[in-house]
């Protein structure tokens, strides 16, 4: 009887821990610096076209309680603003647009790409079609970011010098805006994620640190700024369901006493979700509604 009992156990134990793995076969964590745009926006898929629909709701006082009826929720509010993201087949950003309630054009971003995917340029445009800004990256012979360059009315207005490492991920970055000049470093672990950001003033005393951790993975779990000294100033939290989907973030600034909850729900064969919902004190502020068209082969 014994021996049976402690089978049993052994096997509940088998079946717990299965039951805890992500439902992957392999791990493959891609370095930073070799992520499209929508890896590093933990979207998954040939996404082809992505729309978003914001809406604001929290002077209504609603329960994050309530979020199991965000459809009927939704049907009683209109969006406030609208964003729409195109991406090349390999999952790169080609253009953005951001919209106001009224569906009138805030701003259009474009980007150009040399043959091997590097971005060359990007544009952003108002409504009546006119160029605010844009920006141009240089490269080194290995292809690696060099520089870059922010122009206003033909005017540069902030410039980067970036040093690379054996990859070409960015380990400093000099901002220069006139004669004002500032650094940041990044650190990585050996899989090519940046796990450490640290922000230098002018004079060159640390302004903030940031720390970050991340699963087996290579999904981004903890990330702490900490002030000059040791004092934690933000500190922000991703959870992941068993299919390694991005099921809640919790974002606290310590600063000015704010702690954000976000939760994502009904997420798509792809596994990329369709709604997320930010609350504050238990209340719901906004609502984000996705839609995500894809390639087809």
């Amino acid at each position: 009887m014994r021996l049976v009992r402690l089978f049993i156990l052994h096997l509940t134990l088998i079946v717990v821990v299965i039951a805890c793995k992500k439902k992957t076969s392999t791990i493959d964590v891609i370095p930073d610096v070799k992520k499209n745009h929508l890896q590093r926006n933990h979207i998954f898929g040939n996404v082809k076209n992505l729309e978003s629909q914001t809406f604001y709701i929290h002077k209504d006082s609603i329960s994050v309680s309530d979020t199991s009826n965000l459809k009927n929720i939704l049907e009683c509010y209109s969006p406030d603003t609208y964003s729409y993201q195109h991406y090349t087949s390999d999952g790169f950003l080609m253009s953005y647009a951001k919209l106001d309630k009224e569906k009138d054009t805030i701003l259009i971003r474009k980007y150009r790409y040399a043959p091997d995917a590097l971005i060359e340029s990007w544009e952003e445009f108002d409504k009546f079609g006119n160029c605010l800004t844009y920006g141009t990256y240089h490269y080194d012979r290995n292809r690696f970011i060099e520089s870059e360059k922010i122009y206003k009315n033909d005017s540069i207005v902030i410039s980067f010098k970036y040093s690379t490492d054996g990859i070409g991920n960015i380990v400093s970055a000099i901002q220069s805006f006139g004669y004002l000049k500032t650094k940041t470093e990044n650190k990585y672990n050996e899989f090519g994620l940046v796990t450490k950001i640290v922000e230098y003033e002018p004079n060159g005393k640390v302004f903030k640190t940031a720390k970050i951790e991340y699963d087996n993975y290579g999904d981004e779990v903890n990330r702490c700024v900490y002030k000059s000294g040791n004092q934690m100033i933000e500190y922000t939290y991703n959870k992941y369901d068993q299919q390694g989907r991005q099921i809640q973030t919790i974002f606290e600034d310590r600063l000015h006493n704010i702690k954000e909850f976000h939760y994502f729900y009904k997420h798509d064969k792809n596994n990329n979700w369709k709604y997320e919902v930010c609350c504050l004190d238990g209340l719901i502020v906004y609502v984000k509604l996705r839609n995500l068209e894809y390639y087809e082969y």
